[in-house]
């Protein structure tokens, strides 16, 4: 007799639901992604990818890590990432190489775009189906599978519904009902550079109530991200040019090289939002619906771990599936959701808080949290503490 082939649908094309397909069909689910976009649309800013990301990713499938160490610029072991103030004055350096794990996984920058495709493919290789410009505009779930309309209001029926479509998640918003989630107090603008600049491991430097983060992805090009502090919707609705602009001339007075840096990108790559975050919660699971990465546990870009916790998630939660579902047929997705659950809601919860205060430290205005902050950052670049807990992480097998 053939075994069951249980099926599942992931809302969401971002890296979490992206990982998830793979993840899940790696683990003999019949996956469908659901994405709304029209097409994946390229998109100038970076991800940073930790060990404990990274370790993911080749957990799910080598065929994708070896993808993204060609795709980005894998961080040697004797890299550091500058710590500067405003004026170029360097206050440390952050030792990033000594980031890798004992067995030699490294931390990947990388463009988002490069990473989303990296994604994409072995999605597809794996088995999964994607589609585009589609919605999930209602659910209904019970103990067994979860009906589905979608947007041309056609019916679909899955074992498991997987909820990745992000920190605006339309999921949550039913499963949780916790409000609007909670502006961070500042903006990000975001983008890449070509070109060949004084910092090849990058660096982060911080003014007054400005800090530019930059890593390198490849051939000499930075990716750049800046964190501005200002009231809501300040800088969103200024659009991508003028937002670059004003960016600019804010920093006008930082050493020419960074400023130079943000002139020299593309404005069709910039991207600007506002950044937010939510209060972590308890509760992922409604039946067989799951929350996974920002829908699940939205974080500020602070400790640049929000798409890591992502691929943690996804290899869990097949981990977890694998083990109560397939094998054996036994199709007990309950136990395999607790656990799911019960093993990813601590750890995230203590990474978002975490992300929280150092965002709130990152962006310190006015002469004495200045002072805070650089005296921090000095402390941060001699201990090389930065990270180190949170990347010592191993991904469970996944390999039948």
């Amino acid at each position: 007799m053939t075994a069951k082939r249980f099926t599942a649908t992931v809302v969401g094309g971002g890296v979490g639901g992206l990982a998830a397909a793979t993840a899940l069909a790696r683990c003999g689910l019949d996956v469908t992604v659901v994405e709304r976009a029209p097409r994946f649309a390229p998109a100038g800013s970076g991800l940073m990818l930790y060990p404990n990301g990274v370790a993911a990713a080749d957990a799910m499938s080598s065929r994708l890590g070896r993808r993204l160490r060609e795709s980005g610029h894998v961080i040697g072991p004797v890299e550091e990432r500058v710590l500067l103030s405003s004026s170029g004055r360097v206050l440390a350096r952050e030792h990033i190489g000594r980031l890798a794990q004992p067995d030699g996984t490294p931390s990947i920058s990388i463009l988002r775009t490069a990473a989303q495709n990296a994604l994409a493919d072995d999605a597809l290789a794996s088995g999964a189906e994607i589609q585009m410009g589609t919605v999930v505009s209602d659910y209904t779930t019970d103990n067994g599978p979860v009906s589905l309309q979608w947007s041309d209001g056609s019916i679909h029926s899955a074992d498991l519904l997987v909820a990745a479509d992000g920190i605006w998640s339309s999921v949550r918003k039913r499963m949780i009902g916790d409000g609007l989630p909670r502006y961070c107090g500042y903006t990000s603008v975001r983008s890449h550079t070509p070109g060949n600049w004084p910092w090849p491991h990058g660096f982060v430097a911080n003014g007054n109530g400005v800090q530019i983060f930059a890593a390198p992805v490849g051939d000499g090009a930075l990716y750049w991200t800046a964190k501005i502090t200002a009231p809501p919707g300040t800088w969103p609705q200024l659009g991508s040019e003028a937002a670059q602009r004003a960016l600019a001339e804010l920093i006008g007075h930082w050493p020419a090289p960074i400023v130079q840096l943000i002139t020299n990108s593309d404005p069709a790559d910039v991207a600007v939002t506002d950044i937010h975050d939510r209060d972590p919660v308890s509760r992922w699971v409604d039946g067989r619906v799951v929350l996974l990465g920002d829908a699940a546990h939205p974080m500020s870009p602070a400790l640049g771990q929000a798409a890591n916790m992502a691929l943690e998630d996804a290899v869990v939660l097949a981990s977890t599936l694998r083990t109560h579902v397939v094998e054996g047929s036994r199709g007990d997705f309950s136990t395999a959701l607790r656990a799911y659950e019960r093993q990813r809601v601590q750890r995230t919860a203590r990474v978002a808080l975490l992300s929280r205060r150092q965002g709130l430290l990152d962006q310190g205005s006015g002469p004495l949290r200045s002072l805070l902050r650089n005296t921090t950052m000095r402390m941060r670049g001699r201990k090389d503490v930065a990270l180190h807990e949170i990347t010592r992480w191993s991904a469970p097998a996944l390999a039948a």
